[in-house]
């Protein structure tokens, strides 16, 4: 996920912790619009009380949530073009007219797992060796047999 340019990566127990939020704040997310100054403030708040009654203001990646969402809350409240207001819908949750920052989030708290490319490429050679063996075993093995 990209903010402010910089590309974060969240760990899975950050992920677990925003699906978690998430899931358990579904309805007040899927009736409420985003683009709207108090729908945001109280997202904030319910994200501000979250943090607090999981005693979570220590991890630094999930404070910036709260930022991100007081930052946007300001924003919206200094002047009304200043947050994006495009309307999102996911096929999975039937989720109506989120912010971009808080569509982020939760795009984010959905992701299981990361696969580095690299670990991609170093299985993948593993497999293309065996490949390379089991084809030269074979061809060696039918040499000495002849089709008509």
């Amino acid at each position: 996920m990209y903010i402010n340019g910089s590309f974060i990566k969240l760990k899975k127990e950050d992920r677990e912790i925003l699906s978690k939020f998430f899931s358990d704040n579904m309805e007040f997310i899927t009736n409420s619009s985003f683009v709207e100054y108090e729908n945001i403030k109280l997202f904030g708040d319910l994200y501000e009380q979250f943090i607090d009654e999981n005693k979570l203001r220590e991890n630094d990646i999930l404070m910036l949530f709260l930022a991100e969402i007081r930052y946007d809350q300001l924003a919206f409240k200094i002047t009304d073009n200043t947050v994006k207001t495009k309307p999102k819908r996911f096929a999975a949750v039937p989720i109506n007219r989120l912010n971009d920052t808080i569509s982020k989030w939760y795009n984010e708290s959905k992701i299981i797992e990361y696969i580095s490319l690299s670990s991609v490429n170093e299985s993948l050679e593993v497999k293309l060796k065996q490949n390379a063996c089991e084809r030269l075993k074979s061809i060696e093995i039918s040499k000495k047999y002849v089709v008509k």
